[in-house]
């Protein structure tokens, strides 16, 4: 059974096309979501066999759950890449940190792109997190 929400025109009247569109997209993906977690936590409270049954406090849960931020999203792929680049190449750069060796032209280029890398990559890490 398809769900309608009506907006009154009131609370749209400054929105533009392309913040009306955007308006839509975002109560479609919080409603999916909602909806996600509202699942989860009926397939966390079944005790009997059956078709699942979400009922109202499940969706009120839900909706505290995904508005307060107690549940964590699951990281992509290229965040946890860049979290373990940034371990590597932090470590590599500590390894490389002698002074005695960094006097060498070949040593100091090496240590710069290790050290770049790691900045980058931490940087890009705290930033998505």
């Amino acid at each position: 059974m398809p769900l309608n929400i009506i907006i009154p025109d009131e609370d749209t009247k400054y929105l533009n096309p392309p913040a009306l569109t955007e308006l839509e997209s975002s109560i479609r993906k919080f409603s999916d979501e909602l909806l996600k977690e509202a699942s989860r936590l009926e397939a966390a409270n079944k005790t009997a066999a059956g078709n699942p049954e979400i009922i109202s406090s499940m969706i009120k849960d839900a909706y505290l759950l995904l508005r307060r931020g107690y549940r964590k999203p699951q990281k992509t792929v290229w965040l946890v890449g860049a979290q373990v680049i940034s371990v590597i190449t932090t470590f590599v750069t500590g390894l490389l940190a002698d002074f005695d060796k960094l006097k060498e032209p070949n040593a100091m280029i090496i240590f710069i792109v290790f050290l770049s890398l790691a900045i980058t990559t931490n940087v890009i890490v705290l930033v998505k997190e």
